[in-house]
């Protein structure tokens, strides 16, 4: 066994770096001459290009495979790798070396620090070979490192178990100068045939659109588990296993009724009634079956989020918990349409910093128990271990059960390396399929050698907006489950699980995260709700509109608007331009001076109907002058797509120019849109004069009359006496 410090795992190399360096310094001038070649002469090296079109990106190693993942006595280590010869020179003599750690890291945070070629270790030579071909410049070649079970250097001891640092080095052993060789290290798990205290493990999946597949649903008008299928299919493929649960977007699972264009489809009520109503179906897609089969298989658990995986976060902070009942209330309606045996106690909340109003409106809301990133609800002392997933969270008086997500292990799973503390300001990196499995094995191994008589949950979680590659995710699942030091349970189980004991920090009053829904965008989605209810009251049946206009307003809501805030912005403003062009299809038809003579009357109103339905208004007018009192309300009845005429009476009781809103109105009295003007020039008094001229004017004709008829009757009877006279 060579056991050696070094931070590239060839310490010879390093040794005979160093002699050189001081023969070098001792023996210049003959030193300078022994070694010096026309390659070795700048303008010659210029000159020359021993392989054309291959860059100098030096040499590199990588390796493919570890076998077996966790290796136990009696068993050989194979490694596989390639070799890259990136320079311009050939490799002449490639010798590869692979070296171990030679004790387990005792915390994640060393076990970190191996990933760093500069790092210092204490390793162990496990083997040497050189490949029996050179290595051309521009080639990669494979190789194949093995090391006898009989070979392993590690005891079979409970203290030996663990994780192990694995480097493989290349170099080439007859160049003439020493240089530091091509790098690459991993993770090996020695696993003696011992007992320990496994540690319950439960891994969480969102099923769950993103952003851009709801904005490409919403735009396109494809139904959003069609859209969101190209990536959630092959996920789901994934998850599908025993003590992995899922959470699940309800609005996956039904179809979104289309919302009603009023100017097609039915002609007339008699169209309505000679077709018979009919419940809504919902489209079984491969999706939707998947999900509905994994839910219902033995040893799974499927969660629903909150409908259109509400933003709790952005609702509470508006206000609006009254939102956080609705789409609870339409989670339960799509789990019951679509016959999924979800639970609906378990909340997820979006976001790095949980606040205690979230977790309270929740709570109000009916959940139970609430996953929390670790970091948002931090233990108050420094402690020397990883502490358990499980915590009580106290929310208005009463506990929350919670369950804490490993961030690190959860980027592990998913092939990505995050900071070892939230607090590092470091890169995520992406691992490649072999590191990230033998990385998240040693991690669970470090943990578990944390406390090795503690049974500590951990939780890890696949994120909504999961975008790796499916397959490594099953090969992580797969080799969790074949860790001996973990024991996989289901998420049900480790609630069930006490809290142990631990002070944790106060989670803040509020704390408001960008991109969240606010109150105004709620407000607006609330006032065309409004409209739209009040407009679908002159149909005869008006859940035919509200019901679809309701559930797609809820899509304002997602938390995954967080990420393209600027889109529910659109979906806002187009449902407020449907409901104000909803409003315009049924209205009063304005016109021109209306000349009111008479103290009581009747004004002619005009209403259109642009539907293919059938509308029932009241009509109403509402004077803007006392002068003219219009206390009555007609009701109305207007054909689809005619015009019906409502005759309003009226009492003037002065003359004047007046303003008349004319008011169109639901059955129930609720004005469906904005009232419309007319003017009346009302001249009550016009009536009450002409009738007395009239008067006058016949009364005088009688007195004419009658003072004619006077004087006639005496002139003949003077003429008489006037023909006696002479006589």
């Amino acid at each position: 066994m060579k056991i050696s410090w070094t931070s590239s795992g060839a310490g010879t190399r390093a040794l005979a770096l160093l002699m050189l360096a001081v023969l070098t310094c001792l023996l210049p001038g003959s030193l300078a001459t022994a070694t010096a070649t026309p390659r070795d002469d700048p303008t010659t090296a210029a000159a020359e290009d021993p392989t054309p079109g291959v860059t100098d990106d030096g040499v590199t190693v990588a390796l493919t495979d570890i076998q077996p993942e966790v290796l136990t006595p009696g068993e050989d280590l194979v490694v596989r790798g390639t070799v890259t010869n990136g320079t311009q020179t050939e490799m002449a003599l490639p010798e590869l070396r692979l070296r171990a750690q030679q004790s387990a890291p005792i915390s994640r945070s060393l076990l970190d620090r191996w990933l760093d070629p500069s790092s210092l270790s204490a390793t162990t030579l496990l083997h040497a070979e050189r490949l029996e071909e050179p290595v051309a410049p521009g080639a990669t070649v494979p190789f194949t490192l093995s090391v006898p079970a009989d070979s392993v250097p590690y005891p079979q001891t409970y203290a030996a178990w663990g994780p192990r640092g694995l480097e493989v080095t290349v170099h080439d052993a007859e160049a003439t100068t020493v240089g530091e060789p091509a790098t690459t290290r991993s993770f090996l798990l020695w696993w003696p045939d011992i007992e320990v205290e496994t540690m319950p493990l439960a891994v969480l999946g969102a099923v769950a659109p993103t952003a851009p597949e709801r904005a490409a649903a919403q735009e396109s008008g494809a139904r959003l588990d069609a859209v969101a299928a190209e990536r959630l299919e092959p996920l789901l493929a994934a998850l599908d296993r025993p003590a992995v649960d899922l959470a699940v977007d309800p609005s996956l699972l039904v179809d979104v009724p289309a919302v009603v264009d009023l100017t097609v489809g039915e002609s007339s009520t008699d169209a309505a009634a000679e077709e018979p109503t009919r419940a809504p179906t919902t489209q079984k897609s491969t999706l939707r079956s998947t999900i509905g089969e994994i839910a219902a298989a033995p040893g799974r658990t499927a969660h629903a989020l909150l409908w259109a995986d509400a933003d709790a976060a952005g609702l509470a902070h508006a206000g609006r918990r009254d939102l956080l009942d609705t789409v609870a209330d339409a989670r339960d309606d799509a789990l019951d349409q679509a016959g999924v045996p979800a639970r609906t106690g378990l909340a997820w909340p979006v976001g790095e910093r949980p606040d205690a109003e979230t977790l309270g409106a929740l709570a109000d809301a009916g959940a139970t128990s609430v996953v929390l990133p670790s970091s948002g609800l931090a233990v108050t002392n420094r402690l020397t271990y990883t502490p358990s997933a499980r915590a009580d969270v106290a929310v208005d008086g009463t506990d929350l059960r919670a369950v804490l997500t490993d961030e690190r292990l959860s980027g592990l799973l998913t092939g990505r390396l995050l900071p070892v503390s939230p607090d590092v300001d470091q890169a995520v990196v992406e691992l490649d399929a072999l590191t990230a499995r033998q990385y998240l094995l040693a991690e669970t191994a470090v943990v578990a050698r944390e406390r090795p008589a503690d049974r500590r949950d951990l939780l890890l979680t696949v994120p909504r907006d999961f975008a790796g590659d499916p397959n490594v995710l099953a090969d992580q699942l797969a080799a969790l489950d074949g860790a001996p030091w973990l024991e996989r349970i289901g998420l049900t189980e480790m609630l069930a699980h006490p809290a142990p004991e631990l002070e944790r920090e106060s989670l803040p009053t509020r704390a408001v995260a960008a991109g969240e829904v606010d109150a105004a965008e709620l407000a607006r989605v609330s006032e065309v709700l409004e409209q739209t209810t009040a407009f679908a009251g002159v149909l005869e049946e008006p859940e035919a509109l509200v019901d679809p206009v309701r559930t797609s307003l809820l899509e304002v809501t997602s938390a995954a608007w967080r990420e393209l805030p600027e889109a529910r912005e659109r979906l806002v403003a187009a449902a407020e331009e449907a409901a104000a062009a909803r409003r315009g299809l049924v209205a009063a038809r304005p016109s021109s001076t209306l000349n009111l003579i008479n103290n009581e009357a009747h004004i002619p109103v005009a209403v259109t109907n642009e539907m293919s339905r059938a509308a029932h208004v009241l009509v109403r007018l509402s004077p803007r002058d006392p002068r003219l009192v219009a206390d009555e309300v007609v009701e109305l009845e207007i054909p689809p797509q005619q015009s019906a005429t409502a005759q309003v009476p009226v009492h003037a009781v002065g003359s004047g120019d007046v303003v008349v809103d004319v008011v169109l109105a639901a059955p129930d009295g609720t004005p469906i849109d904005e009232p419309t003007e007319i003017r009346v020039r009302v001249r009550a008094d016009w009536e009450t004069v002409g009738t007395a001229a009239v008067a006058g004017l016949l009364v005088l004709m009688l007195v004419i009359g009658l003072v004619r008829t006077v004087r006639r009757g005496r002139r003949r009877t003077l003429e008489p006496a006037a023909e006696e006279a002479p006589a």
